[in-house]
């Protein structure tokens, strides 16, 4: 599966010893013949909390003191992918003072002393790509003032590494990961001395890789927004090697870059970041902003549709919702049961979201975020749209079966603009068919929506019946508007709506039709550089399905602007 293919077998890491031992014994040549400009940016306050020893990944802390990075195990496997994959060297050069480089300086050398001959969890071919960009990166900051002798040692080191990925990026299954290793062992090709004869079969592979991923029109299996970001960033990052040091660029990597890039530009929110599906996080406006920028693909208009995602837009606001059944092969076991859910932004506040991918805290929080009742959709008495099967060995449940019909329709009026999608999910289980029509007027103030449950013919009816007469009481439906946590709600005294305060200072009103419970509940919102996931709020409407057909209505609506921004 591919979120675990940093983890090696026995006899992988046997062999990857012995490769190793074997490239340092044929005394490779040491050295960088090309400095590129840094590619990749950190956090300033994440780089300060590490130089005070607190180390925050995937919904953990190590406290580290004043001692290496090194000296402490790991609590997780994710958690040693982060460490030894040197992404928080980001963090450093971005702090970037004489502290956080003799830091940088002194954890990689001892990553080379303890790890540097194949020991450790670090050496699939993902994660020593990922080493390897950041290592060349920031080869500025990591060699500045160190002497010839330690130079040379990480040089050599990054020699060494590059031979062995010349061989292990072979073994990963197709995905990120392999992008992420065929990026890196082409940026050291091209920037370290002696290793020019690795280049053309590295850029063969990786044009194999953009022809067999990426479809022409931009998107890739997984429907993983941000995957699709860290694919696009990883081209950009080898098109500009290749570019710094003059040489062609691949037809098919130029065609790949040109194809993905509207369809991020479709799936961005007001403030830059990305849609939260299928286990993809909302990503860095900047990461974005700045893969585009060094794409040169010029802006083009947004698309209706892109990936399986539907967007309306008017003024400000924009909605972004998934019409498509969730992916399956290797990423059944990563993808989410969103059907029908959508998430929604006013110019930079994003308002209704889904809870995100809770991977990073625990496999409890991941399979707890990959629930219908974890995104903005309606959910039949907690039952998912798409079916996990019984948890493997490992913890993980794969889908075993999605909605095998989804169908989307999108039409424009004179005064506004309309979504119309449906899936049979619980079709099989209850005889329903869910339903959702989405209406954003033009002059962007508010969002009216129905969703409806509806049995399509006799057979349907009848199973409808069967399971309202094997369930004990009366089957429910759950409608769910998860909120950003920068969001504050207030439910209303008559608990017949819920005022909405973006962080702006607008208000806006969310109400429901008589004859359905409007309740307010606590949800969490799973995001990045947290130990825990972040609390937040849901509304959550709820009712009786009635026999045949249920619909129910409801609205956001703008109430009010912040003075201050109307001024």
């Amino acid at each position: 599966m591919a979120r675990y293919s940093h983890q090696l077998s026995w006899i992988q890491q046997l062999r990857y010893r012995w490769l190793l031992r074997l490239a340092a014994w044929s005394k490779p040549k040491v050295g960088l013949i090309a400095t590129p400009e840094p590619w990749t940016t950190g956090d300033f306050d994440r780089g300060l909390r590490i130089l005070s020893g607190k180390i925050v990944f995937t919904g953990h802390m190590m406290d580290i003191g004043e001692s290496s990075i090194w000296n402490h195990k790991p609590p997780s496997p994710l958690f040693a992918a982060e460490l030894h994959g040197f992404r928080w060297l980001d963090d450093l050069a971005t702090y970037g003072d004489a502290r956080a480089m003799g830091t940088a300086q002194a954890w990689i050398l001892d990553w080379i002393d303890g790890f540097g001959m194949g020991l450790g969890p670090g050496w699939s071919a993902d994660v020593t790509g990922r080493r390897l960009i950041r290592w060349i990166n920031h080869s500025a900051f990591l060699l500045h003032g160190l002497s010839q002798s330690r130079r040379d040692k990480i040089c050599q080191s990054m020699a060494l590494q590059t031979r062995l990925l010349s061989t292990s990026w072979r073994h990963l299954p197709a995905g990120r990961g392999r992008f992420e290793a065929l990026a890196g062992l082409i940026c050291a090709a091209q920037s370290l001395a002696g290793m020019q004869s690795i280049l053309p079969p590295a850029l063969t592979a990786l044009v194999k890789e953009c022809q067999a991923q990426i479809d022409v029109h931009g998107t890739i299996a997984s429907r993983n927004p941000e995957e699709l970001l860290d694919i696009f960033s990883l081209l950009t990052w080898v098109k500009q090697s290749l570019e710094l040091t003059h040489a062609p660029v691949p037809e098919a990597l130029t065609k790949s870059l040109a194809s993905i890039a509207p369809v991020l530009r479709s799936l961005r929110h007001g403030d830059g970041t990305l849609a939260r599906f299928h286990g993809g996080r909302q990503g860095s406006e900047y990461v974005l902003d700045q893969a585009l920028a060094i794409s040169g693909i010029r802006a083009s208009a947004l698309q209706d549709s892109a990936m399986g995602f539907a967007r309306l837009a008017a003024g400000a606001t924009s909605l972004i919702a998934d019409a498509a059944a969730p992916p399956l092969g290797q990423e059944r076991f990563t993808s989410h049961a969103s059907t029908c859910a959508f998430e929604l932004s006013v110019g930079r506040s994003r308002v209704i979201v889904n809870c995100g991918s809770g991977l990073r805290f625990g496999e409890d929080w991941h399979q707890a975020g990959r629930s219908t009742a974890s995104h903005a959709t309606l959910a039949i008495e907690g039952l998912s749209s798409s079916r996990f099967a019984a948890p493997k060995r490992n913890g993980t449940r794969p889908f075993i079966e999605t909605p095998s019909l989804v169908m989307v329709e999108k039409t424009r009026a004179v005064d506004g603009v309309r979504l119309q999608m449906n899936h049979n999910g619980y079709q099989k289980s209850h005889g329903l068919i869910h339903a959702r029509t989405l209406d954003l007027p033009v002059d962007s103030k508010g969002l009216v929506g129905e969703d409806e449950l509806y049995a399509p013919d006799e057979s349907d009816v009848r199973l409808l019946q069967a399971a309202q007469a094997k369930s004990e009481s009366p089957l429910h439906f759950s409608i769910r508007f998860h909120l950003h946590p920068e969001v504050t709600p207030n439910l209303e005294p008559d608990s017949a709506s819920v005022s909405l305060t973006l962080a702006t200072g607008d208000i806006w009103v969310f109400r429901c039709q008589p004859g359905v419970e409007l309740a307010l509940d606590e949800s969490v919102y799973f995001e990045d550089g947290r130990q825990f996931p972040r609390p937040s709020q849901q509304i959550v409407l709820t009712g009786v399905i009635k026999e045949i057909t249920t619909r129910v209505r409801w609205s956001l609506a703008k109430a009010s602007e912040n003075p201050q921004k109307a001024s």
